[in-house]
């Protein structure tokens, strides 16, 4: 399998094309700015809106990892969605982009988005709103075969890879078994993965929750009565 990964040497992306390779897939990374530290990349120089239906042709999945930033104009988060279209549009490729937990209802009676919620903070609204906007271009389509892949609220990018993820297909923020709405990227890279290659979720939006238990650890450094330095570990 030859995935096109957008933002290759991203947060995301990172993850992602790491992961791909070792799983034994062929990558093709797009980048905007920087490079990727592995030969084994195919490497494009380009961002996003400058990239060719001809660029991909030769991919059978397309992974984006695109945000705009926090400073850029918000409106390009939309414009993404549509250049997704008009790159996938009529294709058998399945198109994997990152969406974002504002553009997730709040809970199941589906009338608030959480971009819409006081809660929500103020330099990512319309970030998200741009985001749902895009997607809903998405869901008009019919010859695109897409899936649309939201973080938990809490995007963790210290946490580890724990394969211990859950699905949401509500286009709700889904919890863990103690209230917790986070997900590690490795984890998401993972389930961006696993659909890759199951084909699976095919037009809709769903997102990735990290079930394992979020544990703050540190550790603090004792002497004993000789002197020497101990440490213990807490929970």
């Amino acid at each position: 399998m030859k995935i096109a990964v957008i933002g290759a040497n991203g947060n995301l992306g990172s993850r992602v094309t790491r992961q791909a390779l070792e799983r034994g897939m062929t990558v093709k990374g797009f980048v905007y700015a920087g490079n990727v530290e592995d030969e084994r990349v195919e490497i494009v120089n380009k961002s996003l809106f400058d990239v060719t239906k001809e660029d991909i042709a030769d991919c059978d999945v397309m992974i984006s990892a695109y945000g705009s930033g926090f400073d850029a104009d918000p409106t390009l988060n939309h414009k993404a969605f549509l250049k997704y279209i008009e790159l996938n549009e009529g294709t058998k490729r399945h198109l994997l982009a990152i969406g974002g937990a504002g553009s997730l209802f709040t809970d199941s009676t589906h009338t608030t988005y959480c971009y819409e919620t006081p809660e929500h903070p103020d330099f990512l609204r319309e970030i998200s709103k741009n985001i749902k906007l895009g997607i809903d271009e998405l869901k008009k389509t019919s010859n695109v075969n897409w899936t649309v892949v939201c973080p938990s609220s809490f995007f963790d990018s210290e946490g580890a890879l724990t394969g211990n993820y859950e699905i949401g297909t509500e286009e709700q923020v889904i919890f863990n078994e103690v209230g917790e709405s986070r997900v590690t990227y490795e984890d998401l890279a993972m389930a961006m993965l696993d659909i890759a290659e199951a084909d699976n979720y095919n037009q809709k939006q769903i997102t990735v929750l990290t079930k394992q238990k979020h544990i703050k650890i540190c550790r603090i450094f004792l002497k004993n009565l000789h002197g020497e330095v101990k440490h213990c570990t807490l929970k």
